[in-house]
């Protein structure tokens, strides 16, 4: 049985290699995308397998970045870098997968990793991030908080809702706070409804 793990665990590093085989990274900044964030574990793995991950700064800036990508983003090379660079409050609360890397190859890596976890670690697997609606919700920060708190909760997950919910409130930033709720829920779509359409109330903006 542990000679099949390790058979399978190699197969997977060789798979990380070949989808990162021709990565570069970019010049240190990134926009304001939607990033595939890493809980400690997740980030442990990502450096041992050799996965890119960096960690996002939340201060939006103007020198020195290139067009459309306004905030700063550090390339992780080991754990003691991630812990130095996680414990600043100038930069997200979690790790992501490497901005760099096209988005379907991003989901490739946390795929890896989730099956790393499974053989190696089941026990620290997250449990399913439900849907919630907030990509193009309209309101303010709290209103996306009280829908990923409903979202948790019509999925069974109360205790994740309460946690999820007292983080956010300590956070101290708009921009921390949705990075935490990616930790809980997946972003989808979010659709106005017949009445908000029919009455023109829409806004082309979200205040987050």
């Amino acid at each position: 049985m542990q000679q099949e793990k390790e058979k399978a665990l190699e197969a997977i590093r060789n798979l990380v290699a070949y989808y990162i085989s021709d990565f570069q990274e970019g010049s240190g900044y990134t926009s304001k995308q939607q990033l595939i964030y890493l809980t400690p574990p997740q980030a442990e793995i990502a450096l041992r397998y050799g996965v890119p991950i960096g960690v996002r700064g939340n201060d939006y800036t103007l020198m020195g970045t290139t067009p459309g990508k306004p905030f700063r983003y550090v390339t992780i090379k080991d754990a003691q870098m991630l812990e130095k660079w996680l414990a600043l409050s100038s930069t997200e609360p979690l790790a992501s997968i490497h901005a760099d890397l096209p988005k379907g190859v991003q989901q490739k890596m946390r795929e890896y990793i989730l099956q790393i976890m499974e053989i190696e670690c089941p026990e620290q697997l997250p449990p399913q991030k439900p849907l919630a609606p907030l990509l193009g919700a309209q309101g303010n920060i709290f209103n996306l908080l009280c829908i990923t708190n409903r979202t948790l909760r019509q999925a069974g997950q109360q205790e994740r809702a309460g946690e999820m919910w007292q983080r956010v409130l300590d956070s101290g930033s708009e921009f921390k706070a949705l990075a935490i709720m990616g930790e809980y829920v997946e972003f989808e779509e979010a659709y106005p409804s017949a009445a908000a359409l029919r009455n023109g109330s829409l806004r082309g903006d979200i205040r987050v």
